[in-house]
């Protein structure tokens, strides 16, 4: 069953849809939050890696902070004080974060670490505006071809999180204004559902991003071993024109 966090929130400029389901091995430990300071829309999603109740808690608590220190200061800073939340524990959680801000006029502004990704919609093609800081995409970039079979084995290793976000460490990426969907996920969706299925899905929702929202999360099924991991998306649409 499909969890809806929050139904479509009309902001008056950008639309958000937002949508979780909780994986096969509770409890989760995927955290969102969405921020609206007058026509300006910020949006973040975390994944904790396990479910430790600390990596619970803290991928409960970062959201809003990215979000509320990213509209005061931007998504960097919000990213370094989520991060620096982690020392309050024993022993630091390891959490990977995406962020986004969009306005009117402006290219959306994605800030991330770790593997949580940003992804755009132009009406046609879904394109992927984060690269995912894991050992196998270090692989594939620093050893080319020789080592694209050894890099799949390395896909789920994050090299960073949210306790190494630093200036150097956050990536960051601006989407054009003329991309007027965007959507944040957890690899619990970019993992588990293929490009075809989110083609379709986009191309069927493109101008109602809660549907979208619920259907990605739903398209997310269980991997060979009967495993399903955390799901979450906000999907954020720009008015028209």
């Amino acid at each position: 069953m499909v969890e809806k966090t929050e139904n479509a929130v009309d902001t008056g400029a950008v639309v958000v849809g937002r949508a979780q389901r909780p994986g096969t091995e509770p409890p989760c430990a995927d955290g969102a939050d969405v921020q609206q300071r007058g026509t300006m829309v910020c949006a973040a999603v975390v994944d904790g890696a396990g479910h430790h109740p600390d990596v619970v808690r803290y991928a409960a608590l970062a959201p809003a902070v990215i979000t509320h220190i990213g509209m005061a200061a931007g998504g960097l800073a919000g990213l370094m004080t989520a991060g620096q939340m982690a020392t309050a524990y024993d022993r630091p959680p390891h959490a990977s974060a995406v962020y986004v801000c969009m306005e009117p006029g402006e290219a959306a502004s994605v800030h991330w670490i770790g593997d949580c990704r940003a992804y755009g919609w132009d009406g046609a093609v879904l394109t992927q505006w984060s690269t995912d800081q894991t050992m196998g995409q270090w692989l594939r970039i620093n050893g080319g071809s020789a080592v694209e079979l050894d890099a799949e084995l390395h896909d789920n290793w994050a090299r960073l999180g949210l306790a190494q976000a630093s200036a150097a460490t956050c990536r960051q990426v601006q989407i054009p204004e003329e991309v007027r969907l965007v959507l944040l996920v957890s690899d619990g969706v970019s993992d588990q559902v293929d490009t075809e299925t989110w083609t379709a899905l986009c191309r069927a929702h493109q101008d109602t991003p809660q549907d979208l929202a619920d259907a990605l999360v739903a398209a997310a099924e269980e991997d060979c071993e009967g495993y399903r991991d955390d799901c979450t998306v906000i999907a954020l649409l720009r008015p028209a024109a």
